[in-house]
């Protein structure tokens, strides 16, 4: 009721309005509807309400414990929003309007927040109360064998869930669905017959056509580069063909940077471009946990931001049909990663039964070892895979045990200490992005000074960029831990609630999760141990100073590396391979 009168439409358009004069610019949703000015009200209340419910946590709570939970993430988020305008807007009105605009920044913020912090509070204790209420329909729905399904905020009656009949459907036989996970990586839907291109330089060099697919150009660089390749070639002009028809691949085999290659031509793309997908691969050492994890999707998510993928067409209206195509895309995408893991994973634990627990546990261990063996520094990554293990595990194996299910002691403890975990991770994110920001914003503006002072200070700016590194690469870590998390989730979710496989199959599997995560948490602890004597045995000033130098240099070995990869042959010749 509150939230369908006036006094909830009224927070909502004012929680919106806030939150723009906080970012300088409207939620996505609502900017949309703001360059249209003919829009209908109920259009616009619509956008709002979504808008507001990306910043609090609103969504009906199973019980009281879920109420709880989504109460403190209102609470905490409104805190954080607060004190987020508090200090933003002083700043960027003192960047825009100066002294006078300082003062003006400064009531604002603490308008700002206070509004925040007050909306929060309120929306927190209203959750919780949800939460109370919804309690003793949780317990009768849960004894019942009932879920909640958190898609749509209610009760829904058990479907009998198979991870075969999913993986047969998702993936395909035959290995059909890692040919369509490609496709849809490379935008490879259907060959573009009618493509409009400015210049066929690179298509010349792979002797294709502009309307040739994705799988043409894998081929055709396969036999090209065969052909080239200056060990196999006596051709005097070989080495300069061979480099010619890997830059060619590496533009046309990213639908992205063939786009912009289509529409503008060599100038578009550059002669500096960065594979993102190697920066993060080599940034974060993730290729060696992809059997566990997948793929990282941070090159998805903040390639083109970073490397300038869209910087062409800045002036261009938002093709709003072409943004949801590629949600859909990347939605496919994590599926099929989560099922093609699920399936992975459940061959692991099948071959748990052909041996001792014991013996299971050991050869875990020795695969945790080698992976910190090949790159010491997943280690905390193979810390969280088994963290998210051993507590999934332990969840299912409390629900089986409890007469109450899910509500039982013991499976709300460990819920708890997982929410409690996630509230850690996100809290650490939060201040570890707003820390990226200020960084970022200084480099900016040391930029915007060189400029205008005519490069006197161009010496200062590599040193305010190296010292910025060292931040923005914990920040890529920790959105990393939480892309892992809520993929592990969804993994073992499809794992252990396979009930084709029956209870009795999935406790098993359960138990050896359980045994996989005490020996990736014990090989990553091990290794955390040994770090912490190596640096008991320094000054603190002086270990700091080596860890910022060893993030500093990963950060120069991602950007060679994928500055490289059209060259130097790595990723390239993979993708040959």
């Amino acid at each position: 009721g509150l939230w369908g009168s006036g006094v909830g439409r009224s927070w909502v358009f004012a929680a919106v309005a806030m939150a723009a004069s906080v970012g300088q610019q409207p939620p996505l949703a609502v900017a949309d509807n703001v360059a249209g000015e003919d829009a209908p009200p109920e259009e616009l209340l619509r956008d709002a309400e979504q808008a507001f419910g990306e910043i609090f946590s609103v969504q009906a709570p199973r019980d009281i414990f879920a109420g709880l939970w989504s109460g403190a993430s209102c609470i905490l988020s409104g805190l954080f929003m607060g004190v987020a305008g508090a200090i933003v807007q002083p700043i960027e009105n003192a960047r825009t309007s100066g002294v006078t605009g300082c003062f003006q920044g400064v009531a604002m913020g603490i308008m700002t927040g206070a509004f925040f912090s007050i909306t929060g509070l309120c929306t927190g204790m209203f959750q919780i109360v949800r939460g109370a209420l919804a309690t003793p329909r949780a317990v009768c729905m849960a004894s019942q064998g009932w879920h909640w399904d958190r898609a749509v905020g209610d009760w829904a009656q058990p479907v009998p869930y198979s991870l075969a009949e999913e993986a047969m459907r998702v993936l395909g036989s035959a290995g059909a669905g890692a040919e369509e996970e490609r496709s849809d990586c490379e935008g490879n839907a259907s060959p573009s017959t009618s493509r409009r291109t400015v210049d066929t330089f690179y298509y010349d060099q792979l002797g294709l056509q502009p309307s040739a697919s994705q799988s043409d150009i894998r081929k055709a660089y396969f036999h090209q580069s065969k052909r080239w390749h200056p060990d196999k070639s006596s051709e005097p002009n070989a080495t300069e063909r061979f480099q010619g028809i890997s830059d060619a691949y590496q533009v046309l085999s990213d639908p992205e940077r063939r786009r912009v290659y289509d529409a503008h031509g060599q100038q578009g793309i550059g002669d500096g471009f960065i594979d993102a997908r190697t920066f993060f691969s080599v940034l974060l050492g993730a290729d060696a946990l992809e059997p566990y994890i997948g793929r990282v999707r941070l090159a998805e998510m903040f390639g083109d931001a970073l490397f300038g993928g869209e910087d062409d067409d800045a002036n261009q209206p938002v093709d709003a049909s072409r943004q949801k195509r590629e949600a859909e895309k990347s939605k496919r995408r994590q599926v099929r990663r989560q099922v093609r893991l699920a399936v992975s994973l459940v061959e692991r634990l099948d071959a748990r039964t052909a041996s001792s627990a014991a013996a299971f546990r050991q050869v875990a261990l020795e695969e945790g070892q080698q992976l910190l063996n090949k790159d010491a520094t997943v280690v905390r990554f193979l810390a969280d895979i088994g963290w998210v293990y051993q507590n999934r595990a332990e969840a299912h194996l409390a629900r089986c045990d409890s007469q109450l299910g899910s509500l039982g002691v013991r499976a709300l403890c460990l819920r708890m200490r997982r929410g409690g975990r996630e509230a850690s991770q996100q809290a650490q994110t939060a201040k570890l992005a707003l820390r990226s920001y200020l960084k970022l914003r200084k480099i900016v503006s040391e930029a915007d000074t060189m400029t205008n002072a005519g490069g006197e200070e161009a010496a200062e700016m590599p040193g305010s960029i190296s010292s910025a590194l060292p931040t923005f690469m914990e920040t890529f870590l920790s959105l990393t831990s939480h892309d892992i998390t809520g993929t592990l989730d969804k993994v073992i979710e499809r794992v252990l609630g396979d009930e084709a496989a029956g209870q009795e199959v999935c406790r098993q599997r359960a138990e050896g999760l359980r045994l996989l995560g005490d020996a990736f948490m014990e090989a990553g602890n091990g290794a955390d141990t040994a770090a912490e004597a190596v640096a008991g045995s320094s000054a603190e000033g002086a270990v700091a100073g080596d860890e910022d130098e060893r993030r500093r240099k990963r950060f120069e070995e991602a950007f060679a590396a994928s500055l490289g990869a059209g060259s130097s042959g790595g990723p390239v010749r993979s993708a040959a391979d």
